[in-house]
């Protein structure tokens, strides 16, 4: 169904759309003839209708043929991150039960996760993928096939595998294409992690839906040492829309220089952006910053389109497309008028894999539960107040404390530990983490090992060494009053 949907949309886009990376343009024309050998090639390895393939490529050209080619015999594209620490890969792996992984070369991360998660199954190098220019009859999908896992950070400690469907994806990406007015002479610039939901479909679906051209950024450098290349790639490459979290904004607007960039819409997601940022990034990059709300079990779901973005620079606009929204009542510091936002739309996932309890827990009937609380204004505009769930938002992710609490007690040394966000004007929150120990280690001894076993994302930046952890006479722990633990 998405292969058929993007023959249709590349039929209908110019032959100066496609897709840009170092230099190489690849039109879309060549793209889908390579998606259907590989559909093909895929087929005679073995690679079947409903298999998940674990993905360990970053934004490219490659994660978009390979994904589409994936999506066109039925398979499910499952996009993990070539950073995460083999533990954490081992359990994504278990949770998904790949029949298959692709990666780039050379990449040891793949025959970790085969090893560790998987073993037997095969193993598809980017620079050697099984192209078959053999005749074969695609299958007839209907909307309702899986297409892609990407993982949510729960509320239990380890993250679950969000199933989207053929139909969902499509429903995204002509309602994003269609909320940020994408057109066909649009470059869409795409920055974002291809494990991160909003950096695959956009990359994957969204761009081409409006038949647009992406250009992908992908350097081994932090991007604090890699933005003066970004920008001057931008001005190049005439880059006309992109989509990030706020604190790639802000080191961007922080590069020393100016440059004549052509955006038209930038649009940030993932945390709440700051106003700082926002005056920064106009002053510095000439554009203003639009906020976007989405996760990763509805995908993309409102925008700010505002006629004044300056007076609702805070708020993420009102729901795009068939999105809905609701404020269910919530007590909270913020008052009346704010409480816990649930959404509807026709991307929404149905439920977590394999996983009835989660599901139950995150739906209100067909509402989901999102964890922000928020307002809506007069004219239907939504207002994101905070978080009613445990999840604390670093660097556009979505961190559950008990994962890390559950890695650091893992370490015979530590007998308790509370992890909680402190507020950070680039990243959203740092963690810290409140521990109690029984014998003798040291703060770093316990960031070494938590670096050791998660992603840089979710490594605490502080210890902090207490007697106890407060908690109520039922034994649960006081997560509010931790910070007042540091403060004294």
């Amino acid at each position: 169904m998405i292969y058929d949907n993007l023959l249709a949309l590349t039929a209908r886009a110019p032959t100066t759309s496609g897709l840009r990376q170092g230099g190489v343009f690849t039109p879309y024309a060549a793209l889908v003839e390579r998606i259907g050998r590989l559909a093909a090639g895929f087929i005679e390895r073995g690679v079947e209708r409903g298999d998940p393939v674990a993905l360990l490529i970053p934004n490219s050209p490659d994660l978009f043929v390979t994904a589409h080619a994936l999506f066109a015999i039925g398979a499910i594209a499952v996009p993990l991150s070539e950073t995460a620490t083999r533990s954490e890969l081992a359990t994504l792996a278990r949770k998904a039960e790949p029949k298959a992984v692709v990666s780039t070369p050379g990449l040891a991360a793949a025959e970790t996760l085969i090893a560790d998660a998987a073993p037997g199954i095969p193993l598809f190098r980017t620079d050697a993928l099984p192209e078959s220019s053999a005749a074969t009859e695609l299958p007839k999908l209907s909307g309702d096939t899986a297409a892609l896992y990407v993982f949510s950070s729960g509320s239990t400690g380890l993250p679950k595998v969000v199933p989207h469907t053929h139909a969902e994806l499509i429903a995204d990406s002509e309602r994003s294409s269609t909320a940020w007015g994408i057109q066909p002479d649009d470059i869409v610039l795409d920055i974002l992690p291809s494990n991160f939901s909003m950096g695959f479909l956009l990359g994957a679906t969204q761009a081409v839906a409006g038949g647009a051209t992406t250009l992908y950024w992908s350097d081994p450098l932090p991007l604090a040492l890699s933005r003066r290349k970004l920008l001057d790639t931008m001005v190049g490459e005439r880059v006309t829309f992109m989509g990030a979290v706020p604190a790639m904004y802000e080191i961007l607007a922080g590069q020393a220089g100016s440059f004549d960039l052509k955006l038209r819409l930038a649009f940030c997601g993932g945390v709440a952006l700051q106003r700082p940022v926002f005056d920064l990034v106009r002053e510095r990059l000439g554009v203003t910053l639009r906020q976007d709300y989405g996760s990763t079990e509805v995908s993309m779901f409102s925008h700010n389109d505002s006629a004044d973005p300056d007076a609702t620079w805070a708020s993420v606009g009102k729901p795009a497309g068939d999105g809905e929204v609701r404020i269910v009542a919530f007590d909270t510091e913020f008052g009346p008028s704010v409480g816990e936002m649930e959404v509807r739309s026709s991307s929404l996932m149905r439920g977590y894999l394999g996983d009835a309890a989660a599901t139950a827990a995150a739906f209100d009937g067909d509402w989901f539960r999102t964890g922000d609380l928020a307002s809506l204004d007069e004219e239907g505009r939504i207002f994101v107040r905070g978080r009613s769930k445990l999840l604390i938002e670093v660097s556009g992710y979505k961190i559950d404390p008990i994962e890390v609490e559950e890695t650091l007690m893992t370490l015979p040394a530590v007998t308790e530990a509370a992890v909680t966000g402190l507020p950070d004007r680039r990243n959203g929150n740092r963690l810290i983490a409140f521990v109690v120990t029984g014998d003798e280690v040291s703060a770093d001894d316990l960031i070494r090992y938590a670096r050791e076993r998660l992603s840089v994302q979710k490594v605490p930046t502080e210890i902090a060494f207490v007697d106890a952890l407060p908690r109520s006479p039922a034994g649960k722990v006081l997560r509010a009053r931790l910070r007042d633990l540091q403060a004294g």
